[in-house]
This record gives C-alpha cells, structure tokens and sequence, in this order.
C-alpha cells in the first residue's frame, strides 16, 4: 500500500514538472516581447573562426555605441514629454 501511494505521488510530483516545463500559448493579444523596437536582429554575428574575432569586437563596440545613442535619445524624448 505504500509502495502505491509512492508511485501516485511521484506521478503526480512527475506530471506537475512537466506541466511547468511546457510552452505556455500566450492570451490573444498580450505580447510578451519587452523590446519590441527591435524586429530583425542587428547584433553582429559570433565569430566562426579565430581571425574574425578583432573584427567582431569593432563590430560589437559599434553596436554598444549606437544602442546607447538610442536609449539616450529615447530618454531625453520621454523626459520631454
């Protein structure tokens, strides 16, 4: 009998883990993106081979700079408002 009771409550413990596991589908109309300003990604590409990687830390510093300009500006615009 225990043994049983056992295995009920692993079932269970087992089918509530998978349950929070799943994908969730999302409510009609509620949009979990929280930076919706970027549709297609502009981040640099991970460098493949060795000899990328110094042309990839320009790339990302560049990205880092610009990035930065718009969150400045995009501050200063709500501040105005």
């Amino acid at each position: 009998m225990k043994l049983i009771l056992l295995m009920v409550a692993l079932l269970i413990i087992g089918l509530l883990t998978i349950q929070q596991m799943a994908p969730k589908a999302d409510a009609p109309g509620v949009s979990t993106d929280l930076n919706s300003t970027h549709t297609v990604p502009d981040v640099p590409e991970l460098p493949t081979r060795p000899d990328e990687v110094k042309q990839f830390g320009k790339e990302m510093s560049d990205y880092i700079q610009s990035e930065a300009a718009k969150r400045a500006a995009a501050l200063d615009e709500a501040q105005k408002q």
